[in-house]
């Protein structure tokens, strides 16, 4: 297929969209939009799994990650326990971890979609989006911008769950046996300050997460 003959038909296709924007209700729009976006996305993610899956591997062994995102996430989640929960930063040392690790992915996530995004941009500028050696050729090049975005959305998306994933990492800190209050069934302790201690009562079979200060004594 020439290259004239696949500009008329994008042309078409565009201009065949357009109509049928009229017609549709804005929320089918938005529906349709998504299921395209990500259904192009997985097709080139699966029509390229080999590729990805070597760059999955190897990512979390990265500089990039190890050094920087990891740690920017684990000082972010730090941050964010001590905002909403009034911890003390030196009480929630695993809870920050854990945090940071779960704040990663959707970063990562982010940062690895934009990155392509400039690369795909820059490459189209310079003029070689369609030049690629042996080592980099990817199957339907013309997905590749769907997959991007994917990544880009499903990072965003990914966000909220992580800010309520963060505040169960503080069972990481908490202790059932401690001088903030008295051994009790399905409830852990963590201290807040040296006056203050957080009783926790919580059973992740029943969706309960009873989270409530308590005076305690320095320990």
């Amino acid at each position: 297929m020439s290259i004239e003959l696949k500009r008329i038909i994008a042309a078409c296709l565009l201009v065949l969209a357009v109509w049928l924007a009229r017609y549709i209700e804005h929320d089918t729009q938005t529906i349709l939009i998504f299921t395209i976006v990500f259904s192009c996305g997985a097709i080139f993610a699966i029509c390229n799994r080999k590729k990805l899956s070597v760059f999955v591997k190897n990512w979390p062994g990265s500089l990039l990650y190890t050094a920087v995102i990891l740690y920017v996430c684990k000082i972010s989640a730090e941050k964010a326990i001590n905002a909403r929960t009034g911890i003390e930063v030196e009480n929630i040392r695993y809870a920050s971890t854990i945090g940071g690790f779960i704040y990663s992915i959707p970063f990562s996530m982010l940062l690895i979609s934009l990155w392509m995004f400039v690369r795909l941009g820059t490459n189209k500028l310079s003029g070689t989006a369609g030049v690629q050696n042996a080592e980099e050729k990817e199957r339907v090049p013309a997905l590749k911008i769907f997959f991007v975005g994917s990544l880009l959305g499903l990072g965003m998306l990914a966000l909220s769950p992580a800010d309520v994933l963060l505040r169960y990492a503080v069972l990481a800190d908490a202790t059932k046996v401690t001088t903030c209050g008295p051994v009790e069934d399905e409830v852990v302790y963590i201290r807040k300050n040296p006056d203050t201690c957080a009783r926790i009562h919580v059973n992740l079979f029943k969706g309960i997460y009873d989270f409530t200060d308590v005076p305690g004594k320095a320990g």
